[in-house]
């Protein structure tokens, strides 16, 4: 028990010595230490041009963000401009669908009619041709409705803002 004892202190003492050793060769002999700065007390010229590049520095951020804003607000007024047109013209061509649609079911209701019970080729024949040419007027009244429609503006991109004034620096 005493040898196995004295082994597990032997290889304590290892390990210790092993993790321990690279940190104390990367260790610094002596600590170097940090430069002290000292500012000079800035003067009243100094103090005075920084008043002034301040005031004017004020007076560019507020140009700055009233130009930043009038653009905002052109650009809000613009894409609800774009929002209407685009909403109205949805709306005009789900008119001018429902009005093709209600054609073509009239049409097909005109030719079941016709069609019903046991009609002769030739009276079938005819219902067909009706049926096609209003199907096909249908078609060219929805295709000049579109053509008709006014064109959809195009969407203004976001308004690009120009970079804001720096700050002057403290003396």
């Amino acid at each position: 028990m005493k040898r196995n004892r004295r082994n597990q202190l032997v290889a304590g003492a290892l390990g210790a010595a092993m993790l321990l050793s690279p940190t104390a060769a990367f260790a610094a002999a002596t600590p170097t230490p940090s430069p002290v700065t000292t500012t000079a007390k800035p003067t009243a010229d100094q103090i005075a041009a920084y008043k002034t590049a301040l005031a004017a520095y004020r007076v560019a951020l507020k140009a700055w963000q009233d130009t930043r804003n009038a653009d905002r607000a052109a650009y809000k007024t613009s894409l609800a401009a774009y929002r209407a047109a685009v909403a109205a013209n949805r709306a005009s061509l789900k008119q001018i669908d429902a009005t093709f649609n209600s054609a073509v079911a009239a049409a097909r209701a005109a030719y079941t009619t016709a069609t019903a019970g046991s009609p002769t080729a030739a009276a079938r024949q005819v219902a067909l041709n009706a049926r096609v040419a209003a199907v096909a007027a249908a078609t060219n009244a929805r295709a000049a409705a579109i053509a008709a429609l006014p064109t959809i503006p195009t969407k203004l991109p976001l308004p690009t803002v120009a970079p804001k004034p720096t700050p002057p620096v403290k003396p």
